[in-house]
């Protein structure tokens, strides 16, 4: 009884084009060099982008992810979902809603 239950890593695994980004805080733009005009608005837009899936194939053939796991982005808050996950808040969206790659 004196043990404590280790937390599991979890790993989700998207389908096609599908991202799940972990919203950044303000303190996590700050300390990353981040130069922006951070209004509440702009903060709400950006995250790091923790899973994603491989791709969306269509009739007219295969469409990469031009993303990958750890890229930090700006997203559009219209058509996402958010998503707790034991406790923790996820945007889940497509590759489509993802603004920009912040580098």
């Amino acid at each position: 009884m004196g043990e404590r239950e280790t937390h599991r890593q979890m790993r989700i695994n998207p389908l096609s084009d599908i991202v799940v980004i972990k919203r950044s805080s303000y303190d996590e733009i700050n300390q990353s060099g981040i130069v922006l005009p951070l209004s509440a608005d702009i903060l709400e837009d950006i995250g790091t982008i923790k899973f994603c899936g491989k791709g969306k194939v269509t009739p007219k053939g295969k469409w990469p992810m031009e993303v990958k796991e750890g890229d930090k982005v700006i997203f559009s808050t219209n058509g996402h979902m958010v998503k707790y996950i034991e406790g923790e808040e996820f945007i889940v969206t497509h590759q489509d809603s993802i603004i920009g790659i912040i580098e």
